[in-house]
Parts: structure tokens; sequence; C-alpha cells
């Protein structure tokens, strides 16, 4: 009886902790006000810069307009993606959101796939397995929390195999590489900049998704807890 009240006590103090974990989470995940608001500012910065170094190099502007197509597209999306999680329309929508972001990386890596044949390099393969392995940590997170993970049967994929951390350290190496490649490879420090604030929003980017799963992970971890602590209790009772 004594085992049982400790072990009561113990699973109590984990409920404890990871409520206040919660908390702390939720005020990020309400108003996502400081990650949110950095990966904005990345955003836009990235998208002038590269049309003022386009405007200051002379470039014409069909080939302006196709770099804030090609190059800006992804920083565009993301720019409303992050825009609408300000505003109560974006919140209320927030797994569709998602899905159109998923939608988005899916195109991307598509895209990248068929740059390997037009020009084979290092850089491409490394784009190539990073836009990947975004797409499949987006999806594992996001897709997860709607009625699609059952619908297409996404949970017979073995995800839970690698860990948050694991998907979020992998990006990160990998961005790293990019980020070599491109700068050993720069011409001119436009091209330097460019690179850094590209490496700079996928980790942020990256961070961003790594910190609601563990979130979501936390809520399930409670519910988890909760679930166990009742059904002590009614052993008890009987």
């Amino acid at each position: 009886m004594k085992e049982s009240k400790e072990n009561t006590k113990n699973e109590l103090q984990k409920i404890n902790n990871i409520k206040e974990k919660n908390d702390k989470e939720l005020e990020w995940y309400s108003n996502a006000t400081f990650i949110t608001n950095i990966i904005l500012i990345i955003i836009l910065i990235n998208i002038i810069m590269s049309q003022s170094f386009a405007v200051r190099n002379e470039v014409e502007i069909t080939n302006i307009i196709r770099s804030l197509i090609n190059h800006n597209f992804i920083y565009v999306i993301a720019l409303t993606y992050f825009a609408l999680l300000k505003t109560n329309i974006g919140k209320k929508n927030f797994n569709i959101l998602n899905i159109l972001h998923i939608g988005m990386y899916l195109l991307m890596t598509f895209a990248s796939f068929l740059t390997i044949f037009q020009s084979f390099g290092i850089n491409s393969l490394l784009t190539l397995c990073l836009n990947f392995i975004i797409l499949i940590y987006m999806s594992y997170t996001f897709i997860k929390q709607t009625r699609y993970w059952k619908e297409l049967a996404l949970y017979k994929i073995p995800f839970d195999e690698i860990k948050n951390e694991w998907y979020l350290y992998s990006i990160y190496i990998i961005s790293g590489m990019i980020l070599f490649v491109n700068l050993i490879s720069a011409i001119n420090i436009d091209g330097i900049i460019l690179s850094l604030l590209d490496t700079t929003y996928i980790v942020l980017f990256c961070r961003y998704i790594y910190l609601y799963k563990d979130y979501e992970d936390s809520k399930e971890h409670l519910a988890l807890a909760k679930k166990n602590i009742r059904k002590k209790a009614n052993k008890n009772e009987r």
C-alpha cells in the first residue's frame, strides 16, 4: 500500500513537471512571438537583399521577376504562413496552413530531384536530401495532428524510430554542408550573404518544427500519465 502511494506520488510529480513545461510552451504556441518574429525578420531581409542585389547588378526586370519567383518562392510562402499565424484566422486554420506548407515542400523536393539530372553535383544532392528530410519531418510533426494521419495510414510508417532531436541535428548538419559548399563556390559577397541568410532560415524553421513536436509530445505524455493514475486509482478502490 505504501509502495502504491509512493508510485502515485511520483506519477503526480511527473504530471506536474510536464504540465509546467506545457504551460511554458503554450505561450510560444499561442502567440508564437519569439521564434516566428525572428523568422519573419530573416525572410524579409532575405527577400529585400536578393532583390536589391539584382537591381544593383543591373539585372533585367524579367530576370528580377524570375529570381523573385524561383529563389524567393519558398520565402514568400513562408512569409505568408508565419504572418497568418499572427492572426486568429491563421490559428483557427493551423492544420490547413501546415498541409499547404507541406505541399509546397513536396513540390520543392520534386524540383530538387529534377535538378540533379540538369546539374549533377554535391550541392544538388545535398539540397535534395535536405528538402526530403524537411518534408518528412514536417509531415511527421504536423499531419499527425490531423485526420489524414489515420486516413492515409501514415501511422504504419516507422517515423518514431527517429527521435525529434535526430531530425533536427541531421538537418543542421546537411545545412552546414550546403553552406560550406556555397561559401567555397561563391564568387562575390552577394552570394555569401544570401547563403548565410538561407542557412539561418532553415535552422530557425526546423527549430520551430522541433518546438511544436516537443510540445505535442509533452501533451501526449501528460495524457498517458493521467490515464495511468486513473487506472491505478481504480485498482486501489477494488
